[in-house]
């Protein structure tokens, strides 16, 4: 695989927007030169044209998008998924799943598990998300009841052996009988153990922070709500630094209003961006069946015909913009919400949803609207826009940053 050296633009590093060129080489972030260094000569040479380059969005909470469902057996489906949501700027996800018994969610890990990995021209597939079965029924959100059971920690044992060791997150509720066995195994397997789907008070659900609960699931959305007398999960969330919360960002699960109010208190380093995707995310308004339930979509949300909101159909790079157009935050901040802190939520390697020497060259380049212009993974081009783009040029004799441009020295 040839070296490529991306320059003329900007680089979202880990200490902010800066200009600068990447060296990427092998599938990994090779160099990130500062001012006045030496570019390499036997480098590919990638003009980005005054474009920002920022690390790919990872999405880890989705169950499928662009008329493909994640809630299959079928790898092919995953795959093609994966291909669609590089159009997204999504570059990683997890499989977010469930099953109507322990034995389909057990038969779906074991033909989903060899779908986990890259793959040519699409995003990666980080491993799994569970969300259920041990969920609350009072706070069930879509779920069929039928579907959900108490917590118990040796099937959990054999839900993660079936994924051949890929589950990144599992969803529970803390306050029902055997969440603390659980809690227990999950941690043990280095999974995130996440709170959702949960009438879990105040006091469970602090319980269940110090026991090992570091995420919690869609906030505000299938929770007991928040009051001054009963500040349940949200009052636990609220106040600890050691839980990261996820946030659909679509102005339709949760008001900017009160999106507004969790990333003042919990800060833009614990606020996760996940688009909770269903298939017709990113499609037109129109009406289908999902899972054996009658669904339509207008006006930026999928409901039932009782109402109930059935999972998110605005794309992750869109909640970007949502998130600076109407919680008024920084592009950064909004952008590392989908990238860094979704990586660090389920304990991906440092290498994961940044841009710094080592990590896997996982980018996409941005237009100054913070849409996509291109879409790489493992340091190869899987999408592009088709307009406006980036050039090539085969390399020069010699070529130097101007001085002064912040950046990390090529090693």
């Amino acid at each position: 695989m040839s070296r490529r050296l991306f320059v003329g633009g900007r680089l979202l590093l880990p200490e902010g927007i800066a200009a600068g060129a990447m060296l990427c080489r092998d599938g990994r972030i090779e160099g990130l030169l500062a001012g006045g260094a030496a570019l390499p000569s036997d480098a590919e040479r990638i003009d980005l044209r005054g474009h920002l380059l920022v690390p790919g969005l990872t999405d880890i909470h989705v169950h499928g998008g662009g008329g493909h469902s994640l809630m299959t057996d079928d790898p092919a489906e995953v795959r093609a998924y994966a291909r669609w949501a590089v159009g997204h700027g999504v570059t990683s996800f997890l499989i977010s799943t469930a099953g109507r018994d322990h034995a389909e969610i057990v038969r779906r890990l074991r033909a989903l598990a060899s779908a986990v990995g890259c793959e040519p021209g699409a995003a990666r597939v980080l491993g799994f998300h569970l969300e259920g079965p041990y969920i609350n029924p009072v706070r069930k959100g879509a779920f069929d009841a039928r579907w959900l059971r108490p917590p118990g920690a040796d099937e959990y044992r054999e839900l993660f052996e079936a994924s051949g060791g890929h589950v990144r997150q599992i969803t529970l509720a803390p306050e029902l009988p055997g969440a603390d066995e659980l809690i227990a195994a999950v941690v043990a397997s280095d999974a995130t153990a996440a709170m959702g789907h949960t009438d879990a008070t105040y006091e469970q659900a602090r319980r269940a922070i110090d026991l090992g609960v570091t995420h919690v699931t869609h906030c505000f959305n299938a929770m007991r709500p928040f009051s001054h007398r009963d500040p349940g999960v949200l009052g636990a969330v609220l106040e600890s630094d050691a839980v990261s919360a996820e946030l659909i960002g679509d102005g339709a699960h949760v008001a900017y209003p009160a999106a507004r109010v969790l990333l003042r208190a919990k800060g833009a380093g614990r606020v996760v961006l996940v688009s909770d995707g269903m298939p017709l995310a990113g499609t037109a308004d129109g009406a289908a069946v999902w899972e054996g339930q009658r669904i339509r979509v207008a006006r930026g949300a999928a409901m039932r015909d009782d109402g109930t909101i059935v999972g998110g159909v605005t794309t992750l790079d869109q909640m970007v913009r949502n998130v600076v157009e109407h919680l008024r935050a920084p592009s950064e901040d909004a952008l590392r919400m989908a990238s860094a802190n979704a990586a660090a939520a389920v304990h991906l390697p440092s290498e994961y949803g940044r841009l710094a020497v080592g990590s896997v060259a996982d980018f996409i380049v941005l237009d100054d609207a913070l849409r996509a212009v291109e879409t790489w993974v493992a340091g190869e081009r899987v999408w592009e826009s088709g307009g406006g783009g980036v050039t090539y040029a085969p390399p020069p004799a010699e070529l130097r940053l101007p001085e002064g441009t912040p950046g990390e020295a090529a090693r």
